[in-house]
């Protein structure tokens, strides 16, 4: 049996979210119709003002759900394209801790995991480029020159695809480790030995409290580990 590391991608390893920089380059490019901006522009806003605790999840599942609307206008070849110049300008544009954290797993020996809600012409070469045995992302069907607009989502249920993962490929829950950063992630971390809850957001870090999980959080250029010790937890 094989020891593994599940991490997530966008705000665990990449510092922004795969899914919306494609977004933002498609439309930089007029390759997608301009007319969505304005079904999350206003909460985009609202987010950047940090107006409300659920701004930033608002405004990504308003883009989300507009970019669903238009899939099947959109080129393949175009969104291919657009995938290749994200991770060309922003593939390294990671956090140093799970960066490092990665390269140490790989040299230790583990299979390293990637379970990501971005979609898999992103998550796939993000995902070779730091060294990943195996990835998954969202995968949106194909036609002859466009996306059909049939979607297998993967932003939910990680700790479902996690568990199918590691029966197929022999590995071992045994010293598991797993890192996310938000309340999507807490499936996958709840299965393994040794879950890390990287930059956390709300409903991450109470879950992290409430089960005695390590806490890590990295500001600028320092990395804070928070360990649990009795009822508080300390930094170390």
């Amino acid at each position: 049996m094989k020891k593994f590391a599940a991490f997530d991608i966008d705000g665990t390893i990449f510092r922004s979210g795969l899914y919306r920089e494609i977004v933002y380059e498609l439309l930089s490019k007029d390759q997608i119709p301009s007319e969505i901006v304005k079904e999350f522009a206003d909460l985009e806003t609202d987010w950047r003002k940090r107006k409300s605790d659920n701004a930033f999840k608002n405004y990504e599942q308003a883009m989300a759900e507009a970019v669903d609307k238009v899939l099947p206008k959109i080129k393949i070849k175009d969104f291919e394209s657009a995938a290749e110049n994200v991770l060309e300008r922003l593939g390294e544009y990671v956090y140093a801790y799970t960066r490092d954290l990665v390269l140490k797993l790989k040299d230790e020996g583990y299979t390293l995991v990637a379970i990501s809600g971005s979609q898999e012409e992103l998550v796939r070469p993000f995902a070779q480029k730091y060294g990943f045995n195996i990835w998954v992302g969202q995968h949106y069907k194909r036609g002859d020159e466009y996306f059909t607009g049939e979607i297998n989502k993967t932003h939910k249920d990680k700790d479902v695809i996690l568990r199918q993962i590691v029966f197929n490929n022999g590995l071992d829950f045994s010293g598991s480790i797993a890192v996310g950063d938000s309340k999507g992630d807490i499936g996958m971390l709840s299965l393994v030995e040794n879950p890390i809850a990287f930059n956390p957001e709300k409903e991450l870090f109470e879950e992290a409290k409430n089960k005695g999980w390590k806490i890590v959080i990295e500001r600028k250029n320092m990395i804070y580990e928070l360990h649990p010790h009795e009822q508080y937890y300390v930094l170390a």
